[in-house]
């Protein structure tokens, strides 16, 4: 794994209307001694691929390969570029591709997490709507120009620069200099628009209008987060944005959290809501593990223990013990899970695995240590995840053996190899 960051700087043009996409730009790699594969959009066909060197330009030739399967929750095709074995520090492509975002296939029976439609457009790498380094570093930097029409407004995980108008379009222009795992950008008519730069949450007017009731304990939620795991890994403020599609659920993008569908105001829901919530702010900490791993149940398991402990905490109303043992009535429903180790993010039983028997272990674990240890323990890691590139298993269960004084690591290995129904037998 290359230890630097890509850099991307594109300019796009999104046509809601016609359901168009055109870009251009420039991708900057670390040299490499292997080719570059990247995934793309099945409706998006590449117009220009050209290397740029010292000495001047090289057109190159894009490679559709299946050499290696593409993770179901990218909905595009596999390609390569044959730039390996060069003196350069980087290489530097200039890119023009357009088309339509093509939905995922029927019979990979994922959500359709990227769209560009007549009143609302969400892309980011789910859609593989710019091209998603794969076998290389996949954290980036970027630059966005984003030109759609100029009764649009725009969002994006990256700092606002400025917004150009010009004879009937505008161009939205953000910067991000932090090396982050994703490029979103969402939008609708400012007609159909919640647009209160008080509020949280942002999205289509009537999704949105009813989340107000949960502005207040969000933000107090976030606070009690933070007191606890320390300063978020962005200066960014946190923002909900609210999307139509009504599978796929919510992902986080530094600050930025994405939800299909909204969440549920009805006060019997209140609870699961505010931790669902909860859980993805915790994100803007644990989001380091790769997602071609199973480390990756690392980020999602640590996300589930600290919002159930922070709305334990909220409410006051016995929810961890409540959780406890709804999340176990949960895992056995779902009969004979594979091991936490064998798992990838795009298999169907990573979630269950990750959420459900990963948070399980860390509970055991917080048993066998002691809640107000384990807490101490997990607010110290949290910032070694706000600080580091990349986080492991192996570096979370050894920083927690290391400063408990107590053997953890067999237990979790124990629970990690499990193959079965529940939870493991105790060691």
């Amino acid at each position: 794994m290359i230890s630097a960051s890509n850099e991307y700087a594109l300019e796009c043009v999104i046509n809601p209307q016609k359901g168009h996409l055109k870009v251009s730009g420039t991708i900057i790699i670390p040299a490499t001694e292997e080719s570059a594969f990247f995934i793309l959009n099945r409706g998006l066909r590449w117009t220009k691929t050209v290397r740029r060197t010292a000495s001047g330009y090289q057109s190159i030739t894009a490679y559709k390969t299946d050499i290696v399967a593409v993770p179901k929750f990218y909905h595009g095709d596999l390609w390569t570029f044959d730039i390996q074995n060069s003196q350069q520090d980087e290489f530097v492509l200039e890119i023009e591709y357009s088309g339509q975002i093509h939905p995922p296939a029927k019979d990979s029976h994922m959500p359709a997490m990227g769209y560009i439609k007549r009143d609302f457009v969400e892309l980011a790498c789910y859609s593989a709507w710019y091209p998603v380094p794969f076998n290389m570093e996949t954290n980036m930097s970027f630059e966005l120009a984003c030109e759609g029409p100029d009764d649009w407004t725009w969002e994006a995980n990256g700092k606002l620069q400025n917004v150009e108008k010009n004879n009937g379009t505008a161009v939205w222009s953000w910067k991000q200099t932090k090396p982050v795992n994703d490029i979103v950008v969402l939008g609708l008519p400012k007609r159909d628009a919640h647009l209160d730069e008080e509020s949280l949450f942002w999205g289509p007017r009537d999704l949105v209008g009813s989340h107000k009731v949960l502005d207040t304990s969000a933000r107090e939620m976030k606070k009690l987060l933070e007191d606890w795991l320390g300063p978020r890994d962005t200066s960014d403020s946190v923002r909900f944005v609210i999307t139509p599609r009504k599978m796929g659920g919510a992902y986080a993008r530094t600050g930025l959290i994405v939800v299909g569908g909204g969440y549920s105001t009805d006060t019997i829901l209140r609870k699961p809501v505010l931790q669902s919530m909860c859980h993805e702010i915790c994100h803007d900490w644990f989001c380091k593990a790769s997602v071609r791993t199973y480390d990756n149940w690392l980020d999602e398991a640590l996300a589930e223990y600290c919002s159930i402990m922070i709305t334990d905490d909220y409410l006051n109303e016995g929810f961890l013990e409540s959780h406890v043992e709804k999340t176990m009535q949960l895992l056995e429903k779902q009969g004979n899970i594979p091991a936490i180790r064998s798992l990838t993010r795009d298999q169907e039983e990573a979630y269950a695995a990750y959420y459900f028997r990963g948070f399980l272990l860390l509970h055991e674990i917080s048993e066998k240590i002691g809640r107000i240890e384990f807490r101490k323990m997990i607010g110290e890691f949290a910032q070694i995840c706000a600080k580091n590139r990349d986080i492991t298993t192996d570096m979370f269960l050894e920083f927690i053996e290391e400063n408990s004084k107590t053997k953890i690591i067999d237990t979790a290995k124990n629970w990690l190899d499990f193959e079965g129904v529940g939870i493991p037998l105790s060691i």
